[in-house]
């Protein structure tokens, strides 16, 4: 059933007239836009760092619209995920008003991107189980409780970080037909790629308050240039192209981009992609060994949470032995985990030597060098 999407964003945003920057049209001295006539020594890019990039990245858009099989005007290109997600708590939360839904332990932005808004934040933890597979799922009925006339946004990271697991569809889809009508639900699949699982563009088609994340930051290796995207129905996206401000994103970003997601480097990307996922089997098969490691729980992403016994210990060993991993001190239930993003064979094969020297184990580093 299609909803009015925009009933539910800010009232004052909905009819805000957005700036007009100056027209860029090919063939044409830009004397509009007080720009410098002169590159920058150094600027070798195409459209000239003198220049400032298009008000919106429309080439790219078109682009990534094709990588994701998406209508054009269903996407909104954003400085990774980050801004995704700022800009919809800025465009639906009014301050002091309105809340959002998180699942910790969860991608800790929601969270940031709401207190600096001045958005309440109500907290559903995930499920813990004793089984591994579906341990860290959604407390569906839990999340649907929470879903009144101030929520606004339920954010479900899936494949979630920092647990690795992705969520159960039929408690997504639940969850979807509770907050229709009521808030929008933003999946953020930034670990989409890794998993084997399918992804929730296909419920967007019907429901115009689903919004999906997307971003270049791991498949394509561009964490450094900041390349997410919004999904989501050509209203809703119309309507926060006027509240995101123009030229957003960079000249040199583009055309690395537009770079990177040409097949030969798709190529390239995808079989960089099946190698992680064979050292994360891997790693996970050789880090259980270890008796300070009492679990290695499934992963649909590019990283590995693993539960010790002795989480100081081990952090220290891999930081002896030249690797930094990840803790969360802010999350009780895995406040004694450690999160191992994959990295190289090399790079595995030195965290796995640096817990061998410290525990006296000796691991099972199999073929990767």
């Amino acid at each position: 059933m299609k909803i009015d999407v925009l009933n539910l964003a800010r009232p004052e945003l909905r009819s805000i007239t957005p700036y007009t920057p100056g027209a860029y049209e090919p063939g044409f001295v830009r004397m509009n836009a007080n720009e410098s006539p002169y590159k920058s020594p150094g600027d070798n890019t195409e459209r000239g760092l003198n220049r400032y990039p298009p008000p919106r990245p429309y080439a790219l858009r078109a682009c990534l619209a094709s990588h994701y099989n998406v209508p054009e005007k269903e996407i909104l290109v954003t400085r990774g995920s980050s801004e995704a997600i700022d800009i919809l708590i800025r465009a639906f939360c009014a301050a002091n008003q309105d809340s959002i839904v998180i699942c910790p332990p969860t991608f800790d932005m929601y969270r940031l991107y709401a207190n600096i808004q001045n958005v309440k934040v109500i907290e559903v933890p995930l499920t813990r189980t004793q089984s591994l597979i579906a341990d860290f799922s959604l407390n569906a009925s839990a999340i649907i409780n929470q879903i009144n006339d101030g929520t606004k946004l339920v954010f479900i990271c899936s494949p979630n970080n920092p647990t690795g697991g992705s969520m159960a569809r039929s408690d997504v889809v639940k969850i979807c037909n509770a907050a229709r009508g009521k808030a929008l639900v933003v999946i953020d699949e930034a670990y989409r790629e890794y998993s084997i699982q399918d992804g929730f563009r296909a419920l967007q088609k019907t429901n115009d308050h689903i919004v999906c994340l997307r971003t270049l930051s791991k498949f394509v290796s561009l964490a450094g240039v900041r390349c997410g995207a919004i999904m989501g129905s050509e209203k809703l996206i119309e309507f926060l192209e006027k509240v995101l401000p123009p030229y957003t994103f960079p000249t040199p970003s583009i055309e690395i981009v537009l770079k990177a997601l040409e097949e030969n480097s798709l190529t390239v990307s995808r079989d960089r992609n099946r190698m992680i996922l064979s050292e994360r089997s891997r790693l996970a098969e050789a880090l259980v060994k270890f008796s300070v490691v009492h679990q290695v729980w499934p992963s649909d992403a590019n990283f590995l949470l693993i539960g010790t016994s002795e989480k100081e210990r081990f952090v220290m060993a891999a930081k002896n032995g030249g690797v930094l991993v990840r803790t969360f001190k802010n999350h009780d239930s895995i406040e004694q985990c450690v999160r191992i993003t994959i990295g190289l064979p090399k790079d595995n094969n030195q965290l796995l030597e640096a817990l061998s020297n410290e525990f006296n184990t000796v691991p099972n580093t199999g073929q990767g060098k």
